[in-house]
């Protein structure tokens, strides 16, 4: 056995080293981490024998983690076998026994690595040297003074050797970073948690989180039990922060009247709430709780403003901000950036913007440091989930890089880390995805399940009614059946990350946006148009380049395609193309400037775009006359053609209506769902999607996933 316990496995081209967690192939690492990789690594270590389902559930779950353990395990199986190259039906290296488990069955051939430290332990190396010379010089002056004196000299020598061994190592010595060692469910409600953009704010005794609807907002005590509620005055607001002494909560309301966000402050105990800043986005309180730091101006400026809303002044400009952050010691200003996947900072005089933790290699998102500010927990994203990390805070003038420390492994994904008073632990809301296609059954008056409730969105119907294109959820492959569900073909695998399908109106081929970038990290994405047959095949790009391209929209003819084509420098840089099949050239629509996510209607007569978001504005382009018209300026989103290009329907804040076209007259439909939605990309916001049968009535994906507060206890 090697020391650590640590070995790597060969067999066929494929190495796993389980030191480090890689799977890889003829040398090169594979994309498989977590659940997959601990698997194989379980079944390597017993080859050829049977290993349980039980088993397996006992190593990777703990007992009280909530999750479906059959779906969990069995996507973990298919993702492994698809790494390997490995058939179900046919295998040569995880073979299945219904019901059972599963084993090893290729041809290993261990080699184990040991696990040597071999880092250099200065100060006992200088201690040994320091030893033997001190003896000989003993040894040599034992007989006279002048031997004495030089003993003496090599003595005072050795002892400032020793103290400057020690006082670079203990200035070069690496702070320690903290590893989890325990968790529990903190919260057991299933519901699903705002926490796309939220914090979980704790006062030291409870933490605060908003839970299924935006006016729910929560407490629980740290130590457990049942959750309690807070009464807020609004409908529409995110809880941002809480005062330090835990005297009152830091909200961003939502007005009706301005189409934007105003920062509040309610007291604890509930009170009489009070508006500090008009105008105000992702606010959070300085650490003396007397400044109050917001976001504005399309997301792009950083102000502050006292507390009593009087000595506003703009510190600093940022790309964009998606999460706002102020240091313990307030001295640094730390923003995530959504577009990018990255994380910016300056000081809190707004001096010195710039990027960080560049070296880290996955995507990043908001976090937050540890109170003494040593530390600092955030979000990364995988390519499947969100796992939690944790980068060192310090500097030495010597200029030693940042270290980073992932937490968590999967199964679930984890976001909005926050830690607790005394630094000895995290919280953060764990969430297993999954959904169920529904459909609005106007005889019933309520959303109810479709083709049997299959966990998909994105779905879009052929011309003629008898196809369906679907993104599974939360897998994100495209997929293609009848629209009974039979006859199902996978038509996508990863890293394309599929969204938005649409049929040609031949009905031969489907374009849909990829997210990926072909890196699968999906929030460094760089978003692309593909193409590919509805009988399968590789899928083909179509648009791509240094642009965003997406929301594909087929011509009543089908030989080009609309799409929306938007750069880096804001909603401004953005217009509606496009190209031509045939030549595969690609041209701007006139008077498209700041337009995106164009819907063509089918008789190809007209042509649906929107600009902004608060407030968001419809607009309709006719193509005879080749002119746009302002349609509306309610907030709508998820278009969708009638099948007789007379009305678009649309979600809007009360319900699902339908659009007469040209006129623009507004009848509603069906009501929103009383249950939160998903979809593939849109859910780490909290976002849906919504489309239409052929028959008019409006599908969607409940939210069916399951979304827990967890507290984990830290050791350094």
């Amino acid at each position: 056995m090697p020391v650590g316990g640590k070995q790597t496995y060969r067999f066929g081209s494929f190495e796993l080293d389980t030191q480090c967690g890689q799977l890889r192939r003829d040398g090169v690492g594979l994309k498989l981490q977590g659940q997959p990789v601990q698997i194989l690594e379980v079944l390597l270590e017993t080859p050829g024998e049977l290993v349980t389902r039980e088993q397996l559930r006992d190593r990777l779950w703990s007992s009280d983690t909530f999750v479906d353990f059959d779906h969990s395990l069995n996507t973990a199986i298919k993702r492994l076998r698809q790494a390997l190259g490995d058939e179900a039906d046919t295998p040569r290296y995880i073979e299945t026994l219904p019901r059972r488990g599963y084993r090893f069955i290729g041809e290993l051939c261990p080699e184990t690595i040991p696990n040597v430290n071999t880092e250099p332990v200065k100060e006992d190396i200088v201690s040994k040297v320091a030893a033997t010379m001190a003896d000989a010089a003993i040894d040599a002056a034992s007989n006279s003074l002048r031997h004495r004196r030089i003993v003496w000299w090599i003595t005072a020598t050795i002892a400032v050797l020793l103290l400057s061994a020690a006082a670079v190592y203990w200035l070069t010595k690496p702070m320690p970073l903290p590893r989890i060692v325990a968790s529990h469910a903190l919260t057991k409600t299933r519901f699903r948690k705002l926490w796309g953009q939220n914090l979980l704010p704790t006062d030291g005794v409870n933490l605060y989180f908003q839970e299924k609807e935006l006016s729910n907002v929560k407490s629980v005590n740290l130590a457990g039990g049942e959750t309690s509620e807070v009464q807020i005055p609004w409908k529409q607001a995110l809880l941002r922060d809480i005062s330090s002494g835990g005297s009152g909560l830091l909200f961003s309301v939502y007005d009706a009247n301005s189409k934007d966000f105003d920062a509040w402050i309610q007291p604890l105990p509930p009170g009489s709430a009070r508006l500090i800043v008009k105008n105000a986005r992702y606010p959070v309180l300085t650490p003396d709780g007397r400044h109050v730091i917001f976001v504005r101006n399309l997301d792009k400026k950083v102000y502050q403003v006292d507390i009593d809303g009087t000595q506003e002044r703009e510190l600093v400009t940022f790309p964009d901000v998606s999460g706002l952050a102020i240091s313990p010691d307030g001295q640094q200003i730390r923003v995530a950036v959504a577009h990018t996947a990255s994380i910016w900072q300056s000081g809190s005089d707004g001096l010195d913007p710039h990027r960080i933790f560049t070296e880290h290699k996955e995507s990043v998102a908001q976090g937050n440091w540890s109170p003494d500010g040593k530390h600092y927990f955030f979000q990364s994203w995988d390519g499947d989930r969100f796992n939690l990390w944790v980068a060192s805070e310090a500097r030495w003038w010597f200029g030693a890089k940042t270290r980073f420390r992932q937490l968590t492994v999967g199964p679930l994904g984890y976001g909005t880390p926050t830690v607790s008073k005394d630094g000895r632990h995290l919280y953060a809301v764990g969430v297993e995805p999954h959904g169920e296609l529904s459909v609005y059954d106007q005889r019933e008056q309520r959303y109810v399940p479709y083709l049997k409730g299959l966990s998909a969105c994105f779905v879009d119907f052929s011309r003629d009614g008898q196809w369906i294109a679907y993104v599974s959820y939360p897998e994100g492959t495209l997929w293609r059946s009848r629209i009974d569900g039979s006859q199902r073909r996978q038509l996508t695998v990863p890293p394309l990350a599929a969204a938005n399908p649409r049929w040609s109106p031949d009905g031969t081929q489907i374009a849909f946006m990829d997210f990926s970038g072909g890196n699968r990290q999906l929030l460094r994405y760089k978003s692309t148009i593909y193409l590919v047959s509805a009988d399968g095949g590789g899928p083909r790009l179509l648009v791509g380049g240094e642009r965003n391209a997406g929301e594909p929209s087929w011509s009543a003819d089908g030989m080009s395609i609309a799409y929306g084509s938007s750069g880096s420098s804001g909603p401004e840089d953005r217009e509606i193309r496009i190209v031509d099949l045939a030549t595969k050239t690609s041209g701007k629509l006139s008077g498209s400037e700041g337009l995106w996510a164009p819907k063509w209607s089918p008789d190809g007569k007209y042509l649906w775009a929107r600009r902004g978001l608060f407030p968001m504005k419809a607009y309709l382009f006719t193509v005879a006359t080749q002119q746009w018209k302002e349609l509306s300026t309610l907030p709508v989103s998820w278009p969708s053609w009638s099948r007789d290009s007379k009305a678009l329907y649309v979600a809007q804040s009360d319900g699902i209506v339908r659009v007469a076209i040209p006129g623009g007259q507004v009848e509603k439909v069906a009501p929103l769902p009383d249950f939160p939605t998903t979809a593939f990309f849109f859910d780490r916001w909290g976002d849906g999607w919504f489309g239409i049968t052929p028959d008019g009535r409006p599908i969607t994906t409940r939210d069916t996933g399951i979304e827990e507060i967890y507290a984990f206890d830290l050791e350094y």
